[in-house]
């Protein structure tokens, strides 16, 4: 028997490892929720070993014996009395409708942020954060750290606006990518490194699949709970032959990286849940991942700078930082540009793309990036001078793109 879970490291036992639970629901909740949510469960917890069947069961043969009444000492069961959908988490802003309020969120940001160059200590500490574990590299920071912040606010079309996918390239033996995961998870509440290789597209659980036997559906490790920060690793990456289901993992990647769809294996046919996860892609060429428009080739300044985060002494303005993010992450709304700074954000887009030869999509990538970076900073309406910075920023990525041959 199974514990499901959708991470493969957290198939373990003993202490420190993640708990299973059935909870049982009822009334409105029975059938209200959906895969993917984050809840918060109270109710009365019952390990009653009573409970576990240890008949014949016509399961038993497909190995499946146990996976309708496991032990309660091994999946406690939980009685839920009232079932909360929370549409964030953060552990420093604990969700409550009635004491989580604007104006207790406003006390907070004046009393945490308010002083003058506060919001720009943070930001920059987040940034030296991620910077030493991109090999010194400042733009690449600048880049991952836009993308903590980005969110889907909403669809035009099949378009998700707010979100986009980075992927750096030219990645370097000497810098590990679990650290550089590990230093993410410093700065954001979950952040989850995958390996992509031949191999495991070909041997792990990438979508979960609809078990009609057990009447389960089956976890799969790209079933992440939303705003979760995914870094997909592609430096082991190489030639191969990968069969079907290897190509259908594939396709499951391309859909959450490309659309923030998770793909869900129902035999016969697929279904598609709307997950909203900032994706970073690590690869030594260009991702295998097509379509990517925020490509950015790593420039290393320092090839020893791969401190590990569980000895390197963390600044007292990092927890700034982590509160900075939680706040404008919380409630994803559209930017608002005046009509000057989008009659200037055309003109310049027409010229860059004149100069660089790029997409006509790269615009939806822009827009994109002005309202990360303005979130960085706390600020919801586009300015002159921010929109000068992100401008500065595209034109050396770009400038490194055609140095690597990765212009499009």
């Amino acid at each position: 028997f199974g514990l499901n879970f959708p991470l493969p490291w957290e198939q373990q036992h003993g202490r420190g490892a993640s708990t299973p639970c059935i909870v049982k629901m009822y009334d409105n909740d029975a059938e209200s929720l959906r895969l993917c949510e984050t809840v918060e469960v109270l109710g009365v917890l019952c390990i009653n070993p009573e409970l576990t069947s240890f008949q014949a069961s016509p399961l038993e043969g497909i190995g499946l014996g146990d996976a309708r009444q496991p032990s309660s000492a091994l999946v406690p069961r939980i009685h839920a009395i009232h079932v909360r959908r929370l549409p964030f988490y953060h552990p420093l802003l604990p969700f409550s409708p009635d004491w989580l309020s604007e104006a207790r969120l406003v006390s907070v940001y004046q009393r945490q942020l308010g002083a003058p160059g506060a919001v720009i200590a943070a930001r920059d500490a987040a940034l030296a954060q991620l910077t030493n574990h991109l090999g010194g590299d400042a733009l690449a920071a600048e880049y991952l750290l836009l993308l903590t912040v980005s969110r889907c606010f909403g669809l035009h079309g099949n378009q998700p606006l707010g979100s986009w996918a980075l992927n750096i390239t030219n990645w370097p033996d000497e810098l590990s990518t679990n650290c550089l995961s590990d230093a993410v998870s410093e700065l954001v509440p979950r952040s989850v490194c995958l390996k992509v290789s031949v191999d495991t597209l070909e041997s792990r659980q990438w979508r979960p699949r609809k078990d009609f036997d057990a009447n389960r559906l089956v976890a799969a490790q790209l079933q992440l709970a939303p705003g979760t920060v995914l870094v997909l690793d592609e430096t082991c990456l190489s030639e191969g032959n990968i069969s079907g289901q290897g190509v259908k993992a594939l396709g499951a990647l391309r859909a959450l990286v490309t659309e923030q769809q998770l793909t869900c294996d129902y035999s016969s046919y697929d279904v598609k849940i709307p997950l909203d996860l900032p994706c970073v892609l690590l690869s030594k060429q260009r991702s295998i991942i097509k379509d990517l428009e925020v490509v950015l080739p790593l420039c290393l300044r320092n090839v020893d700078t791969a401190p590990s985060v569980s000895t390197t002494k963390q600044p007292p303005s990092l927890d700034a930082a982590r509160l900075l993010l939680g706040l404008v992450t919380r409630c994803p709304r559209p930017l608002q540009i005046p009509d000057d700074a989008a009659h200037q954000l055309s003109a310049d887009f027409a010229t860059v793309r004149q100069e660089f030869e790029v997409n006509s999509s790269l615009c939806h990538a822009w827009l994109a990036l002005a309202r990360a970076q303005c979130l960085t900073f706390a600020e919801e309406t586009l300015t002159p001078s921010r929109w000068h910075s992100l401008l500065e920023c595209e034109r050396q990525r770009l400038q490194r793109c055609r140095e690597h041959n990765l212009a499009r």
